[in-house]
């Protein structure tokens, strides 16, 4: 099961080539690019002249026109003249190009290095390309210094290749032979019904993709007993009524001719998770009129062999305003879809299907109103009970409004406050335990583990603190340092402690590909669960044995 990593660069356009190029000798691909309007300035320009005799010449230039009068005249009691006026719209936009690559590349944190001393080198040769002639820049230090560091990543690159060349040839073999076989009979259903988990739904609105403007629509989700049986994500649009828009030209539309868009996937595994699942719908498809509406929109997940509706993200607000040519949205308010809590295990990041123009399914049904969550007023007693903060200190009011943003589910805009309560109060292990999550999503385990380090010095022993350290050594495949973090955790008085051991002692095992031995830590961890984590009981354990039969499938 091929897990991704993610890279997210904002850049001018100039520089697409650029880095597009060159990210490329570190193993990372292009998986979408998008324009974002940073700024946009109306100027006017105006000139004029008169004269009674002669000739007059004038050339105005103004980025990027270059305009010309000439007047010429001979008169005694009048003259000759000239005027001109300009308007002109000046529009900066920039480009965000996210890169890709397999998670479990060959010679990894090498590329690493090398990929961060070509960062660092970067601003020095562009900054000369602005001023200079870059015929010539095959002589320049600033130029030797990125190509060098280009290099040396494709020379791992190939290194990596060469190592794992017999396996993946095989394995392209048995790829082909399992789409021949899955081409001429449809899947089996399996005994168990279907069950979806919905974790995350995220609506960002004045995206511009294919230079249309339009709302992109990022899910994370995670469904199981759905193997190899083709199932459909699709957001269906509402008026300020709840009555679905009707669709005019034939594009993005359901079955009934609704305003909708949509993609198909098939699960590739019995449990499979899709992160970063994005749809995008251009705002010129809701065929609207011009004006300013207040609409909504739903996401539902389809099974398209059985025809049912499998789960559904609450109904979401947002307002669109429309004038012509100029379309754009608003969110009204941010609807966090109910995630579910985890253990500690690794997922399958896939690359976002690209959104497709067929038809999507009727209209869903009816949404029944979601189970309302405690307010956050009510969550925040009980956790600052859970924490023992009888007392709100200035460093706990500051923690306190972040949880509040990420209770909301604008995860990324609460870290900052997260980050400001540490600054406060590096004595907080839960500080530390929620701001390295930052590093754990980028792949950036070498910073994670510096700054895990920095936090044991201010917290030594701490349990939160020395599981992170040791999910680190793990992900760097460090077996030796993983052991005796395991080792300093098993031997610790903290209440938690055992079903901390257990639980890093079945990620140790089950990295290593020791699924027995990491099945038999995770029950012995199960034991130790609180009576209301009990959901939580056999994640790991199947997740296991997923595993497991993909091993014997590839032999």
């Amino acid at each position: 099961m091929t897990q991704y990593e993610y890279k997210v660069l904002k850049i001018p356009h100039i520089q697409q080539t650029y880095y597009c190029s060159f990210m490329a000798g570190f193993g990372w691909q292009v998986q979408n690019i998008q324009e974002s309007v940073d700024r946009v300035v109306n100027r006017s320009l105006g000139f004029s002249n008169t004269t009674n005799y002669g000739s007059m010449n004038a050339n105005t230039y103004f980025h990027p026109y270059t305009n010309s009068a000439s007047t010429y005249g001979y008169s005694r009691n009048h003259g000759w003249g000239s005027q001109m006026n300009m308007e002109v719209t000046d529009v900066q936009s920039s480009l965000t190009i996210t890169f890709f690559r397999d998670a479990n590349i060959p010679y990894k944190y090498e590329l690493q290095q090398v990929e961060n001393r070509f960062i660092s080198a970067t601003p020095a040769y562009l900054k000369r390309c602005a001023k200079e002639n870059i015929k010539n820049q095959a002589n320049w230090p600033e130029r030797k210094a990125v190509q060098t560091c280009y290099e040396e990543g494709k020379a791992l690159l190939a290194r990596g290749q060469q190592q794992t060349k017999p396996q993946a040839v095989t394995n392209q073999v048995e790829s082909t032979q399992s789409v021949g076989v899955e081409s001429q009979a449809p899947a089996g259903f399996p005994a168990e019904p279907p069950v979806v988990t919905l974790r995350e739904m995220e609506i960002t609105h004045n995206v511009f993709q294919s230079k249309e403007a339009g709302i992109q629509i990022r899910l994370n989700f995670n469904i199981t007993n759905r193997k190899g049986i083709q199932c459909r994500t699709s957001a269906y649009f509402y008026d300020e009524n709840n009555q679905p828009l009707q669709d005019i030209n034939q594009r993005f539309h359901s079955a009934n001719n609704k305003v909708s868009v949509g993609s198909t996937f098939k699960p590739g595994f019995d449990n499979t998770y899709y992160n970063d699942y994005i749809l995008f719908m251009p705002y010129s498809e809701l065929d609207q009129k011009d004006g300013d509406y207040k609409l909504s929109l739903t996401v539902h997940i389809y099974d398209e062999v059985t025809r049912t509706f499998l789960a559904a993200w609450p109904n979401t607000p947002f307002r669109y305003l429309q004038n012509g040519q100029q379309k754009r949205g608003e969110a009204l308010q941010q609807t966090a879809a109910t995630s579910t809590a985890a253990a500690t295990s690794s997922t399958a990041n896939k690359p976002a299907p690209k959104a497709t123009r067929k038809a999507a399914p009727n209209n869903p049904p009816k949404q029944t109103a979601p189970p309302q969550r405690p307010s956050f007023t009510e969550y925040s007693a009980t956790f600052c009970k859970n924490y023992g903060w009888d007392e709100l200190t200035e460093d706990r009011k500051v923690y306190l409004q972040g949880l509040e943003i990420a209770y909301a589910g604008k995860y990324k805009e609460a870290r900052k406050y997260y980050k400001k309560a540490l600054s406060l109060n590096p004595n907080e292990p839960r500080y530390w335990v929620d701001v390295v999550q930052d590093y754990f999503e980028k792949a950036q385990f070498d910073e994670a583990l510096a700054f895990l380090q920095k936090g044991l010095k201010h917290l030594p022993d701490d349990l939160a603190l020395l599981y992170q350290v040791g999910h680190v050594y793990i992900q760097k495949s460090d077996w030796e340092n993983a052991e005796k973090i395991i080792k300093q955790i098993e031997a610790s008085s903290h209440p938690h402690a055992q079903y901390d051991f257990h639980m890093l002692t079945g990620e140790y095992h089950r990295e290593r590909k020791e699924y027995q031995k990491a099945i038999q830590s995770y029950d012995q961890a199960d034991k130790l669960l609180d009576p209301e984590m009990d959901f939580l009981k056999g994640t790991n354990q199947q997740y296991c044995r997923e595993l497991m039969k993909q091993e014997k499938t590839s032999k």
